[in-house]
């Protein structure tokens, strides 16, 4: 027991010291600048990213963050920091709902498989709504739970309250989640004769906390907003129940294919633990079927946001998949530990580890071309390190569980993790801001600014970073001609690569400022102060 206590301190460790890398996803940057607008107002209420753009997220997050910033300063540790303390926060939850029915060493695993779990770590760097709705959903049935063993309404208030905070972490979806995961428990229970009735009393409560908690913000929305707020947050936009019925991208894929579009997202997200999936799922049926109410509960809110995102007509993003792996985690930890006693067991999660280890690399490999084709090469120092230790400890796991040790196999396996994603943040902290100096380049354009003057990104609208490290308007265009006619008529500092340098007119001429070696520069049509 004391190989996973020190495993986890590790993780948690480890987890904390990704405070200050460079952020990576431009999503991190766009909440960033959000946030600074709401300190920069002063108006916590509307949030606004431009002034004619009704941003389509709730408000905590972006709450988390703008205090984050007030009190820490404009730092890459406190724009996630709140995140990191969430993912640690979330793991204890895990643990706490796998003791409901497991002993200590079998919760401890399920944290520690929660937080050694690629897309967890992944995910705990970059501040976005997914890691605060699966830690506020995960008290939410956690106080579900707490009802079904003592009764008391207070449980009931409990879960309303985590509810409510879920709702204003991602939107009305957590309501759906949690309606379809707390109700499929009661309704499998009463069929098997465990609980009678249905607990109105207690579910009037917890609605009653709901909607004194989550909805002031929407309504102070809708009456300073109107219909585009009614349209991102009820309707057909990006967070309102429409946007399971209705698509939001023009070609969506047979529904036989999208039902399996998340299967290869969730093989590749819970890597290492993915040769174990199986047993989990073993696991969750045989809770379905006649477990604990708490495994039972973890199977349904597995199998069921796996179905609801499968189904939805919406873009198959992996990080909406994060909700799963609280339950897949505590499925999983009950997966293993059933193995302890029948060392064979794991035969076949064993060679699952052999042939997973190969298909990770090959689609690491395929994802950074895709991602990055013109310049993938460039972030193999960061990948590669990270692909090969994790690829490692999944043979080692193998050859470990086919001589019988299942729990050195395992051990093993989580410190392999955590020496994989140790070195993807070596490589991040010494590789990324070489390839990507924000700070230089934000420092670069406000030398060069002068009242104005136009601040332009040309073919890079998801970058968002240019908006986080200005304290300016930056404009965004696509088309060339647009470009050209702002480049001739006024004075403009230009972000773009450099491969599209032939696209600005010859005159006024082009000063390059800064070069980057992901192939972006900095221009300017006037001669640059000194």
């Amino acid at each position: 027991m004391r190989t996973w206590t020190w495993l986890l301190w590790a993780a948690g460790a480890l987890v904390l010291a990704a405070a200050p890398l460079p952020h990576v996803d431009g999503d991190a940057a766009l909440y960033g600048r959000i946030a600074k607008n709401v300190l920069r107002s002063g108006d916590w209420l509307t949030l606004r990213f431009t002034q004619d753009w009704v941003v389509d997220k709730p408000p905590l997050t972006i709450w988390f963050i703008a205090a984050s910033l007030r009190v820490a300063g404009q730092s890459d540790a406190a724009l996630r920091g709140w995140q990191l303390l969430m993912t640690l926060g979330l793991a204890v939850v895990t643990y706490r709902l796998a003791r409901l029915h497991a002993n200590r060493e079998e919760a401890l695993l399920a944290a520690l498989v929660l937080l050694t779990a690629v897309q967890v770590l992944y995910q705990s760097l970059t501040p976005q709504q997914d890691v605060a709705l699966s830690f506020f959903l995960a008290l939410a049935h956690l106080a579900y739970l707490a009802y079904r063993h003592d009764g008391r309404v207070r449980s009931a208030a409990a879960a309303g309250l985590w509810l409510a905070l879920a709702v204003l972490a991602k939107g009305v979806v957590a309501v759906a989640i949690f309606a379809m995961t707390a109700g499929g428990e009661w309704l499998l229970a009463r069929r098997a004769g465990e609980v009678r009735g249905w607990p109105w009393r207690a579910a009037a409560v917890g609605a009653v906390v709901l909607v004194l908690v989550g909805a002031p913000w929407f309504v102070v929305g809708l009456l300073r907003q109107g219909q585009p707020f009614a349209e991102a947050f009820f309707l057909g936009g990006n967070l309102g129940p429409g946007r399971f019925f209705s698509p939001r991208i023009s070609a969506l894929p047979p529904l036989w294919q999208a039902v399996l579009a998340y299967v290869p997202v969730l093989l590749v997200g819970f890597l290492p633990w993915t040769p174990l999936v199986p047993g989990a799922l073993r696991a969750g049926w045989r809770g379905v079927r006649g477990g604990p109410p708490s495994v039972r509960l973890c199977a349904i809110w597995a199998a069921g946001v796996f179905l609801l995102l499968s189904v939805s007509a919406t873009d198959k993003v992996f990080r909406y998949l994060h909700p799963i792996y609280p339950p897949l985690a505590v499925l999983t930890a009950r997966a293993v530990t059933s193995t302890w006693d029948a060392p064979r067991a794991l035969r076949g999660a064993a060679w699952g580890g052999v042939l997973v280890a190969a298909p990770a690399l090959a689609l690491t490999a395929a994802w950074l071309a895709g991602r990055f084709p013109d310049e993938a090469g460039l972030y193999l120092p960061i990948v590669a390190p990270f692909a090969l230790a994790l690829a490692g400890a999944l043979v080692l796991f193998a050859v470990l569980a086919l001589a019988g040790r299942p729990r050195t196999a395992v051990a093993l396996l989580a410190g392999g993790a955590l020496v994989a994603w140790g070195l993807a943040e070596r490589g991040l902290a010494v590789h990324w801001p070489r390839l990507w100096p924000w700070r230089q380049i934000g420092a670069t354009i406000t030398h060069l600014m002068q009242p104005g003057d136009r601040v332009v990104v040309f073919r890079g609208a998801a970058l968002n970073f240019p908006e986080y490290v200005l304290d300016v308007d930056v404009e965004h265009t696509e088309d060339a001609a647009t470009l050209g006619r702002w480049w001739t008529l006024e004075p403009a500092v230009v972000f773009l690569r450099v491969r599209d340098l032939d696209q600005l007119p010859p005159q006024p001429r082009v000063h390059t400022v800064l070069t980057t070696p992901a192939g972006w520069a900095v221009v300017t049509n006037r001669s640059p102060r000194r």
